[in-house]
Parts: structure tokens; C-alpha cells; sequence
């Protein structure tokens, strides 16, 4: 890349870097083709580049299934795990403002679906930082998931510290309890928190911050369960796409012997 930012290589776009010659690439010349972009990504991570695809509103995965779940969630399986797939994917819940059906999807639990995704769900700024952070060098596909009704929020991070990173696969309680055991993530937890609090339940509430299925904290979640015997799951997505569904029925399996009553 020259100084004027160009790619001196045969293979370059003029006026953005290159993909191909290693210097990276600025996808301002890419058309909104949600297919034909993340399948660019998909080819430029086996090459060794970290890229990040933004699929602004969730229901747009749908156009670039293939591509998500037919190649980069199944990239490890295929080739027995030689090769890395540093890609991660950013994706904003616009759910309840106004953006009509197809533009209010979340689709954390289509992607639970497929075991090649990692899944990041930031509820503070702190774990949004650290959290893609750990993304950007992770070696997997991961996907980060952004709720629109945070994006005003405001929360503690460190001064002049951006380099953080919030370990994969490792919940956090945001309120100590022992009546029941609340499990959520993104814009849920400020909502479990609000309940409790109004209701006066002496709630124990866990952010799960990974929500794959082989990602999530289940020392952190048993503890919990061994301490207050009762759990309830508290996500915002429509039932069909529930993620709540899958960690309930695990639950059943690891901890039926010390609950007190069915998960809600």
C-alpha cells in the first residue's frame, strides 16, 4: 500500500487495500450482498487475514446461510481442524423500534444451531471492549451480538486501557442471591435486574456473556444451582429462536437432582 493508500499489487482494488497481498481491506467498495461479502471474509480468514463482517440486522444472515453455517461453521470439522477461520461477525438486535419484522430478528439461537460459532453477548461497555477484544483473537468464527436498546447506556471501562479482554466461555453474577437463579445476557440482564428489585426477589443473576452451547459457564451455573435449587431464563427473541429452550433442557440433565421445581 502505497502513501496515498492504494494497493501496489496486481490484485488490489484502486483507492482501498488489498485482500489478497496481505495488507488488509477496506470493504467501502463492496455492495450490500450479504452473501457475497461474508463469503469474501469466509476465503480471506482460511488466507490467514482476521476479518470482521458486519451484518447490520440479524434476519440478514438468512442471506448468507451458506456462507455462515454451511462453510464457516463447519470449516474445523472439514478439515479435522488444520485450519483457523478467524472471522467474527457483528450483528445489532433492533427488536421493538420500529424497523418492521424483517429487521428485528435475533439470531443468536439459529447460530446456537451450528457448533462451529462462538457466541459473544456484551450487556455493560466494559464487557463490550473485552469481549471483542477476545473475538479479534480467537481463532474461530465468532459472532457479537449488539442490542440496539443498550447502544445508550453508559458504564464503567478502564482509562486509557482498550486492550482487555474478557476470557471466552466465562459468565459473571451481577447480583449475588439465594431465592432462585436467574440466567440471561444482553439487554435482559438490566430487565432481570429491574424485576427483582420491583418484585423484592432475593434473585441470584447470572450474565452468561457466552451463549454457545459449549461455551457457557456451567461451573459458574451449577454453583449457583446447588445454592438456590430454582432457575429461571430471562431472553428477549421469539420463541421459535429461543436459546432459552437448549440451556433448559441442559440444566435437566446436569442438575435435575438438585432442583426444587421445573425451570421457567
Amino acid at each position: 500500500v502505497n502513501n496515498e493508500g492504494d494497493c501496489t499489487c496486481d490484485n488490489g482494488w484502486e483507492g482501498s487495500q488489498c485482500a489478497i497481498c496481505g495488507n488488509g481491506w477496506s470493504g467501502d467498495k463492496c455492495d450490500q450482498c450479504e452473501n457475497g461479502f461474508t463469503g469474501l471474509a469466509v476465503g480471506a480468514a482460511l488466507n490467514g487475514l482476521r476479518t470482521v463482517v458486519e451484518i447490520m440486522y440479524p434476519d440478514f444472515a438468512l442471506v448468507a446461510a451458506d456462507q455462515l453455517f454451511n462453510q464457516a461453521s463447519k470449516v474445523r470439522h472439514m478439515f479435522g481442524g488444520d485450519f483457523d477461520l478467524p472471522l467474527v461477525v457483528r450483528s445489532r438486535v433492533s427488536a421493538g423500534t420500529g424497523y418492521g419484522s424483517q429487521h428485528s430478528m435475533d439470531a443468536s439461537g439459529l447460530f446456537v444451531l451450528y457448533p462451529g460459532w462462538r457466541i459473544l453477548v456484551p450487556s455493560t461497555p466494559y464487557d463490550y471492549i473485552g469481549l471483542m477484544n477476545a473475538a479479534l483473537k480467537c481463532n474461530d468464527p465468532v459472532l457479537v451480538v449488539e442490542y440496539n436498546d443498550l447502544f445508550q447506556n453508559k458504564g464503567l471501562a478502564p482509562i486509557g486501557k482498550t486492550d482487555f479482554i474478557v476470557p471466552i466461555g466465562k459468565a459473571k453474577v451481577v447480583k449475588e442471591g439465594d431465592q432462585c437463579t436467574i440466567l440471561s445476557y444482553g439487554v435482559s440482564i438490566m430487565n432481570a435486574l429491574s424485576a427483582a428489585e420491583e418484585l423484592g426477589v432475593n434473585a441470584e443473576i447470572i450474565d452468561l456473556r457466552t451463549i454457545d452451547l459449549m461455551g457457557i459457564d456451567w461451573d459458574l451455573i451449577g454453583d449457583s444451582i446447588k445454592k438456590t435449587n430454582k432457575v429461571m431464563i430471562a431472553e428477549q427473541t421469539t420463541k421459535g429462536t429461543s436459546l432459552g429452550s437448549h440451556i433448559s433442557s441442559l440444566i435437566h440433565e446436569k442438575y435435575f437432582d438438585w432442583l426444587d421445581g421445573e425451570v421457567i
